[in-house]
């Protein structure tokens, strides 16, 4: 496996942009992001799995099968709960408990009255697969 990132901003005396700083912080901790910074080196893909600075790491000729098994996977699941999803954990990284779990609890009851919340309980009961489209 070849592939790496780098954040080579450094090498020409530059800072990171386009939010990186923030981003990366919030991800490794100072510490580990002030060195991936700082130190402008290549970083291996297996050590940014272990970082989580990507979620999956395969070999590259396998890239386009695995990305769009991914996709597809995601595309079958119940997308509005995803969508749900990714806003709560956007909102979660900077506020309290108190009001994310206030904002999920708004969340949930949206997703209460959809079509994929019906289908999922009704195919959970029936013990069959979901049908979920995306209302």
């Amino acid at each position: 496996n070849h592939a790496n990132m780098r954040y080579a901003f450094i090498n020409i005396g530059l800072v990171p942009d386009n939010g990186s700083t923030w981003f990366l912080t919030r991800q490794v901790g100072y510490s580990k992001a002030l060195e991936i910074i700082i130190e402008g080196d290549k970083i291996p893909a297996a050590e940014c799995l272990r970082l989580g600075l990507t979620n999956k790491v395969c070999e590259a000729d396998e890239l386009m099968d695995k990305a769009l098994a991914w996709a597809n996977k995601l595309a079958n699941m119940p997308t509005i709960a995803i969508g749900a999803t990714k806003r709560i954990l956007n909102f979660a990284m900077n506020n309290d408990l108190y009001n994310t779990v206030t904002r999920e609890s708004e969340e949930q009851m949206h997703l209460f009255a959809t079509h994929d919340h019906k289908e999922g309980v009704t195919a959970f009961v029936t013990k069959r697969k979901p049908n979920f489209i995306g209302k």
